[in-house]
């Protein structure tokens, strides 16, 4: 750790007013932003132009905004802008189940989710690192950003598909000269979550400035942080449900043992208080003490008896006292990363007229969870033959009460002794686009065609897990496994196997990803013609994009008889396919009127592409923006785009993958949970019987409908692709107005606004069916289900075991859903003040600057023709797993920035505003909890030093503010969008040459 240590001492921030700005008609930065000559290609449009002005609500993130952030990589940079609601990063501690985007961070706009979130670089599209199209932000080259623009809303005819919720536009420093060395370390006020990072950039010119290359090396890492170190959370969650336990527990299903020879047992030899049960039989489990080999009961109606292992973190009782929950120590609340990039470009003028280009980039990354060990329960319960050899005597007199006494048992157990579970995520990410470009030789018409090919290749290991064929082995031998390992295994009571036993049963598997990217595109934009009002402009052009997916299981998941042999991991099945599509695209500028009372300028800009794909044949994409100059002060923006998102690759032929899905814990008093549950509010409501009849006819069996009980908070879904998918479309409405007011006042010189309001409608839109509603909407939710048919759509998704009535992998199916409708309003004030200028001398500088969104409207309609529900101002539901739960009402992030000489310093405040449970939106008596107001502080302060050094220094969240809890169980947090970190310090250096 010598490179840490040399840090120690460095580093630290620019302000953050500089950070986050609306495109307010404000010049680009220097000149990495020309296009051709002083023409500009702003985000959202094709046509070069003279100024920069945008049509559309236009964002711009700076690189000392990320910088803010003080994380190594850029995804907190924009999931800290209200525009967008937090996604899947460096908090998210992945799947312990199979997938196909561990260690990944994404960006969702207006919570629409990655996929509809399309991002790019320099204007051009990357390689995809999900099957769904999402791109990775982990490939971006962050030592050469020059600055992010965001625009909201489609951008179809711009850019094609996936541009439905807006654009993410990462542009470089074009003309970088000399070389700059960079280094960063980070780490958590609770001594985890270091980081670490060290770039080296190198440019020129050549070739007696014909030419420009530019070479940019960056290697971070960043290590974990556990949710153990931190107050907020707790080691022994006893509000949990999760009943699972090392020393396992017997299950019994409709072949119950009779209570007398229960209390035979628990009265007439350990001298305990009756075991209650049902009809004379016992409807819970029976548990087995390590320590003597006595039983206890548990998941009953009784209290938990005659437990003499003492509680631990992994087993421990619940607070109702009434049954033994899991526990598992080892969670995390940042994940991490190690990554090695590399990018380069060159630029050449082959002749005064044409210019060329070659650029690479390569990404290497690997992220690594670290997961409980196997838990055999629920859809993947062991069973026990009545003939094991470890079965004690108490518990062979109650084995022998039941009405077939020599059926096998369902077992459940934590299989600790197999250690954690490991889930390697390596990626190799590589991209080359080379390009042409030059004057076409009519008017100033310009013209530039490239090519570009891609792959994103993926090894997904998974270590640790334990073989359900070995397990089988060892239970149903007569000699407990001897025969197949030394000293056998004795599953009764928390024993731990030889060595040589748990390699016996422990597996290792790999699966391998591939996605491949091919992109053409030839496009020419110049003037057309001159109208009073000035130059007609347009952008016209053709491309082709070709995708590729291939997904390869590890045998042992994917076997001839379509199972897989390792516990908690669902069958995986190889699956590949390909989309390719050919496109058209025009765009025309028309000035209207100019130099009129009231029209300093109004244009118009205009847009069409059609799109013909390989999977879903042609769709078209158009707009119509509005500009209205109405004097230096104001100028009113707008307009409609139609935009269209066809299924990527992954969506229509990715493999079925399971997940976990918490559906939390039931009560009286919420819709959580299993509404089979006999403690949730279905059961206990006025249609309890209703409902529990639907359990019946699910497959609940009926001996245990009045005493059923889930032993969970999640269930594993399944979910893949739908090669009957078609396109989705969005149509998003845009009006607002920028204000840059011309006082001659010192205090109102340097400030403007900006106020946009939007509206997103996408319809037929492509994704999950989350498991959670469905489960509810089956059991009449919402009105759903008013009849209680078995039949309906929303219950054939659910599959129970008739020997426990637990669901058994329930389906998330992709498929063409109801619709979203996003409405917002979107306000960015800016203002500076001269110190000089007031009077103070020259002290230097003040700057203030806030972004608020404010969220009108969230719907969701889950299928077409089903009720549509308003979720804004609620957490709890995502329209997708990459989407985001949290939708605010209002959502800001404001900062003061003092700078004076070659130094500043600046404070942040980052406000969410309360929200209630998204249950209440279908349930309104939910009692289930909201999220309180979040508000935290960032500082960040800036020097510059002799010798072409800058030295930097961030805290965020400065007064180390813990997260609001989500949901009824303590310690739950959503660390999508909200700080679980705690207070993190980061310091770093840089040096040019």
């Amino acid at each position: 750790m010598a490179y840490r240590t040399l840090l120690a001492g460095a580093c630290a921030y620019t302000a953050l007013a500089a950070g986050v700005a609306h495109a307010q008609d404000a010049l680009p930065e220097a000149e990495e932003t020309v296009a051709q000559v002083s023409d500009i290609v702003v985000t959202g449009s094709r046509i070069a132009r003279r100024d920069y002005t945008s049509n559309s609500p236009l964002a711009s993130v700076t690189a000392e905004a990320i910088e803010n952030t003080g994380q190594v990589t850029v995804e907190k940079a924009l999931t800290q802008m209200p525009q967008f609601a937090g996604a899947q990063g460096q908090s998210t501690s992945g799947s312990s189940s199979t997938s196909l985007n561990g260690g990944q961070a994404y960006a969702s706009l207006r919570g629409l989710g990655s996929k509809r979130t399309l991002i790019l670089l320099d204007g051009k599209r990357l390689q995809p690192s999900n099957p769904d199209g999402s791109v990775d932000l982990n490939i971006i080259p962050e030592a050469l950003i020059g600055n992010v623009e965001v625009i909201t809303g489609g951008a179809s005819t711009a850019y094609g598909s996936d541009a439905t919720a807006g654009v993410v536009n990462f542009r470089l420093k074009n003309d970088f000269q000399g070389v700059t060395l960079a280094s960063q370390y980070g780490i958590s006020d609770y001594g985890d979550g270091e980081s670490f990072r060290v770039s080296v950039t190198a440019g020129d010119r050549f070739a007696e400035g014909r030419g420009r290359a530019v070479i940019s090396l960056d290697y971070s890492m960043r290590e974990r942080a556990f949710q153990s170190e931190r107050d907020y959370y707790f080691r022994r969650n006893r509000e949990s449900n999760t009943a699972i336990v090392a020393q396992g527990s017997a299950l019994f299903g409709a072949n119950r043992p009779t209570l007398a020879a229960i209390n035979d047992i628990f009265v007439g030899q350990y001298g305990t208080d009756p075991v209650q049960g049902s009809a004379g039989f016992y409807n819970g489990q029976i548990g087995f003490n390590t320590v003597d080999g006595t039983l206890f009961n548990l998941a009953g109606t009784s209290p938990v008896m005659n437990l003499r292992d003492p509680e631990t973190d992994g087993a421990y009782l619940s607070a109702g006292g009434n049954n033994m929950l899991y526990g598992w120590t080892g969670n995390i609340v940042q994940n991490d990363n190690e990554r090695y990039s590399l990018f380069s470009r060159v630029d050449y003028d082959i002749t005064q007229n044409i210019s060329g280009y070659i650029q690479g980039s390569l990404t290497s990354y690997e992220s690594e969870g670290v997961f409980n060990p196997t838990l055999a329960g629920l859809a993947y319960a062991l069973t026990v033959p009545a003939s094991n050899p470890y079965i004690s005597n108490d518990f062979r007199h109650i084995l022998n009460s039941r009405a077939d006494p020599d059926a096998d048992f369902t077992f459940w157990k934590d299989l600790d002794f197999a250690g954690p579970r490991l889930q390697n995520y390596a990626y190799d990410v590589y991209q080359f686009i080379g390009g042409l470009s030059g004057q076409v030789g009519i008017k100033d018409w310009t013209w530039e065609a490239y090519a570009s090919a891609s792959k994103a290749k993926f090894l997904n290991t998974q270590v640790g897990g334990v073989s359900r064929d070995a397990m089988t082995d060892l239970l149903y031998s007569p000699t407990g496994g001897n025969e197949f390992c030394a000293g056998g295994l004795n599953p009764f009571g928390n024993h731990t196997p030889s060595a040589e036993c748990i390699n016996y049963v422990v597996r290792k598997t790999t699966n391998t990803n591939e996605l491949t990217q091919r992109m053409a595109e030839a496009s020419v934009t110049g003037s057309l013609f001159e109208l009073p009002a000035g130059e007609v402009r347009f952008a016209a052009g053709v491309g082709y994009r070709y995708n590729h997916f291939e997904f390869v299981p590890d045998a042992q998941l994917s076997r001839p008889d379509g199972t897989s042999d390792v516990l908690g991991y669902a069958p995986l099945w190889a699956s590949s396919g390909e989309v390719d599509s050919t496109e058209v695209f025009a765009e025309v500028l028309v000035p209207l009127l100019k130099d009129l009372p009231f029209i300093q300028s109004l244009e118009m800009e205009f847009g069409y592409r059609y799109s013909d794909y390989s999977s879903v044949g042609g769709v078209q994409a158009y707009k119509a923006d509005l500009n209205w100059q109405v004097n230096d002060i104001f100028r009113l923006r707008g307009g409609y785009n139609r935009a269209v998102r066809a299924p990527s690759v992954g969506e229509l032929f990715a493999p079925i993958s399971t997940a976990t899905v918490g559906i939390g814990t039931p009560t009286a008093a919420n819709t959580d949970g299993d509404p089979c549950d006999v403690r949730s509010s279905f059961r206990q409501g006025p249609n309890g019987q209703q409902v529990a009849d639907l359990c019946v006819a699910l497959g609940v069996p009926e001996a245990l409908i009045d005493t059923y009980q889930f032993g969970a908070a999640q269930v594993f879904a399944l979910t893949g692709g739908n090669p009957d998918l078609e396109e989705e479309t969005a149509d998003t409405y845009s009006f607002g107005t920028v204000i840059q007011p011309q006082f001659s006042s010192p205090w109102l010189s340097n400030i403007s606004a900006s106020i946009d309001w939007y509206k997103i409608e996408v319809a037929d839109a492509v994704g999950t069916l989350g498991v959670g509603n469905a489960i509810r909407y089956c059991f009449n939710d919402g009105g759903n289900n008013p009849t209680y048919d078995a039949n309906n759509y929303y219950c054939q998704l659910q599959d129970r075991s008739t020997v426990d009535g637990n669901m058994v992998n329930p389906l998330q199916p992709l498929l063409n859903l109801g619709a979203f409708n996003v409405t917002g309003v979107d306000l960015q004030v800016d203002w500076r003040l001269h110190l000089a200028d007031l009077g103070f001398g020259d002290t230097g500088s003040l700057a203030f600057g806030t972004t608020v969104s404010y969220l009108d409207s969230f719907e969701i309609q889950a299928l077409p023709g089903a009720p549509v529900y308003d979720y804004v101002g609620t957490w709890g539901t995502a329209i997708e797993a990459n989407a985001g739960q949290a939708h605010p009402e209002w959502k800001a992030v404001s900062s003061v920035t003092y700078s004076r000489d070659r130094w500043n310093v600046g404070l942040r405040w980052r406000h969410t505003s309360e929200m209630i449970n998204s249950a209440r939106v279908t349930s309104p008596t939910s009692t289930t909890r909201g999220v309180d107001a979040y508000d935290v502080f960032d500082l960040n302060a800036r020097v510059d030093l002799p010798f072409d050094t800058t030295v930097r220094f961030t805290v965020t969240n400065l007064l180390n503010e813990e997260p609001p809890q989500v949901g009824n169980v303590r310690g739950t947090y959503d660390p999508q969008n909200y700080d679980v970190l705690g207070r993190y310090y980061s310091v770093a250096v840089s040096k040019k040459f």
